[in-house]
């Protein structure tokens, strides 16, 4: 009896241990990661092109061969207003619906 008392405890005591370390690696929850600063953009008509504008920047970050002109009116329209994106994923996505 007096070793099962001696293992169960050992057990327990490894098993707080092992809780105790995890713990202590683990970078608490309460803790937010570092964050980039968010970078907007606007994806807009430059000379007849749709180029991308890194808000308060007067020059594109880049200029697609993509002629304005071909696109339906609506988008043209659109790109002519300026469209503003808040994030990479969202700049891709627009991007894309553009055929680029």
């Amino acid at each position: 009896m007096r070793r099962l008392i001696v293992a169960l405890s050992t057990i327990f005591c490894t098993i707080l241990i092992m809780v105790s370390i995890y713990n202590l690696i683990l970078p608490k929850s309460s803790e937010s990661p570092v964050s980039q600063p968010e970078i907007s953009y606007t994806v807009t008509d430059y000379g007849g092109k749709v180029a991308v504008f890194e808000d308060g920047k007067t020059e594109p970050m880049v200029v697609y061969d993509i002629y304005i002109h071909l696109l339906p009116e609506n988008d043209i329209e659109i790109l002519r207003k300026g469209i503003k994106i808040t994030s990479e994923s969202e700049l891709q996505s627009c991007l894309e619906d553009l055929g680029l």
